[in-house]
């Protein structure tokens, strides 16, 4: 009988790094006969979801194709595929019942998959609802934004475009990680558009404690209009043209359109309201950002209902393939006392992983657990020291990595240089205009154990 592999609660959350899987590079390798590539896609493929993979995987397992043949899993995949109605599904079943072993064999292994991967399992663990997305994040209070500056020459030239810009805002309330996720023109108005950008500043955002924290991928999107009849018209022609090659390659299977034509229409460059199934859809499809997308769709409620547990389950599928945003915001799930999936010890995993590629967030939250944590196993004072100091390469009066360094030298015993970080770190704190409370708390809390020891 199949093993099930995964918790109910927290599905795909081991620290594996899985390599990317999308449908057209695994039914490349299986039309290839490149089977033994083709299995592990193909299987996280159908795990997911995806109804093609499904079925090629009850193949793989009846004809013994880079697999040791089960005709039980054969016929459990078959079985699963034909009730959502895949259609050649109900063809390979009935073969394939005639061939079991054991009937009631035959229906444990299914009953087992179906419990993991069938329809209501996805349904329950990781599809979402939709609702309505909302442009507007009411935790953004602007400062100053301040429109691209398009040279004089574009309004006589009739110049039409626009672009869709995807950035972070820091602790700090500056914009970092602009990038143009879509363009028409492609290029045409990205140097101005990230100049703008560039330049935008913020209240620092803060959480429902006060604390200063980052907002990823806030989205904005640019547009400018010729008034030329003539030139608006071959404009809007070729551009027309454009999300049209966008959609039949996301019709196609390419993961990376689905999710840029769900982009498009979430920022009503296209006009239609089903954003939310071409997420999924590149999510189904192995494609980390869109698995991300919908992480952050059911953590915040814009786009899709909340939901804290598919939520987290996404959050491990997108770590599990490398993304380090991903990984961090699993390892703050993982880090909340009150959510059911409470594991420091794995989130001190994905925090190290997504440290390794230079995500500054994992790295101070990763160097903060490791000087505060009262787990022996993780507790290590001097790797924090190690860790913070690689983040002031970055940010280097950061107040977070200051108190982090002040807690590991006091932890390490040098009361008088950890103080005095923590003070540095109330300073900073108070000069970028965050919450300094903690902060304050921290440095009494060590100056008043310090006191008792006397």
């Amino acid at each position: 009988m199949v093993q099930l592999r995964y918790s109910l609660m927290l599905l795909w959350c081991a620290l594996s790094w899985q390599a990317h899987a999308d449908f057209p590079t695994a039914k490349s390798l299986f039309e290839q006969q490149e089977y033994a590539l083709a299995k592990p896609q193909l299987e996280t493929l159908a795990e997911l979801g995806h109804l093609e993979a499904q079925f090629l995987m009850s193949r793989m397992y009846a004809e013994g194709l880079g697999v040791e043949p089960d005709v039980n899993l054969a016929y459990a995949w078959a079985l699963i595929a034909r009730e959502r109605n895949h259609p050649l599904a109900e063809k390979q079943y009935r073969e394939l019942r005639t061939k079991l072993p054991s009937r009631m064999e035959g229906k444990e292994v299914f009953t087992s998959l179906n419990k993991q991967f069938g329809k209501d399992a996805l349904d329950g663990n990781l599809y979402p609802t939709a609702n309505r997305y909302v442009v507007k994040n009411n935790r953004v209070k602007v400062i100053s934004q301040q429109d691209p500056e398009f040279p004089n020459y574009f309004e006589r030239a009739g110049v039409s475009a626009w672009a869709v810009v995807h950035y972070d805002i820091t602790e700090d309330g500056i914009t970092d990680n602009i990038n143009i996720v879509a363009s028409f023109p492609v290029d045409a108005i990205t140097e101005y558009v990230k100049e703008a950008v560039q330049s935008w500043r913020f209240e620092p955002p803060k959480d429902i404690y006060g604390d200063a924290i980052r907002l990823e991928m806030q989205s904005h999107t640019f547009q400018i209009k010729a008034s030329s009849g003539s030139k608006s018209r071959k404009f809007d022609r070729e551009n027309e043209e454009y999300l049209a090659a966008i959609l039949a390659a996301a019709k196609a299977e390419s993961a990376k359109y689905q999710y840029l034509y769900g982009l498009l229409i979430e920022n009503r460059i296209v006009t239609d309201t089903d954003a939310l199934s071409w997420y999924l859809q590149a999510a189904i499809n192995g494609y980390p950002q869109a698995q991300y997308k919908l992480a952050q769709c059911l953590v915040s409620g814009n786009g899709c209902d909340r939901d804290q547990n598919k939520a987290v389950n996404w959050l491990a599928i997108s770590a599990d393939s490398g993304d380090p945003k991903a990984a961090y915001l699993l390892a703050q799930e993982l880090l909340d006392s009150n959510n059911v999936n409470y594991n420091p010890r794995k989130a001190a995993g994905y925090l190290e992983v997504a440290a390794l590629k230079e995500y500054m967030p994992a790295i101070a939250e990763y160097a903060a657990l490791l000087a505060m944590s009262d787990d022996p196993t993780l507790h290590d004072p001097q790797k924090a020291i190690r860790l913070a100091e690689q983040g002031r390469t970055i940010d280097a009066n950061n107040p977070n990595l200051l108190s982090t360094l002040g807690v590991a030298f006091i932890e390490l015993g040098q009361q008088g240089r950890g103080e005095s970080m923590l003070r540095q770190a109330v300073e900073e704190a108070r000069k970028r205009n965050w919450t300094i409370e903690n902060f304050e708390d921290l440095l009494a809390d060590y100056q008043t154990a310090a006191a008792d020891n006397n």
